[in-house]
């Protein structure tokens, strides 16, 4: 996964799975390139818990919820002390969030903790892909 320009609207981006399917955005997040497992979060809410929890160390989390980042970030909410993902994938982010709690965007909190991310991308085909052939390495 390659993207740059933090900010959504930044430069094109690509994400590609290792059996060769490729799907195009925009970068969201740090500028860089990222490696790890695809996996899928189904959650709603609780985005920044599911950057935070240590479980999904190396993964590239796929968000199946077609809105991400309306509430922001705050410094109470994480499940550790910072992001474990390798990379982030979602659909339409938020412009900037709104939310009282809000301390900062979560675009700006991956790009501040080096945190690759694709926007714009159609998150159901990727996840329907992922679930019919299994997870699957992704850069």
């Amino acid at each position: 996964m390659r993207g740059g320009d933090a900010g959504g609207g930044g430069r094109l981006a690509v994400l590609v799975l290792e059996d060769g399917r490729a799907f195009r955005g925009r970068a969201y997040g740090a500028v860089g390139e990222t490696f790890g497992e695809a996996v899928f979060s189904t959650g709603m809410t609780g985005y920044q818990e599911t950057l935070t929890d240590p479980s999904y160390h190396r993964q590239v989390v796929v968000m199946t919820a077609p809105h991400v980042g309306n509430t922001g970030v705050n410094d109470e909410d994480p499940e550790s002390g910072r992001i474990w993902v390798s990379g982030y994938v979602v659909r339409d982010p938020a412009r900037r969030p709104s939310n009282w709690r809000s301390q900062r965007s979560l675009d700006e909190e991956l790009a501040a903790q080096g945190v690759v991310g694709i926007s714009g991308v159609d998150t159901r085909a990727l996840t329907r892909h992922l679930r019919e052939r299994g997870a699957m390495r992704v850069g």
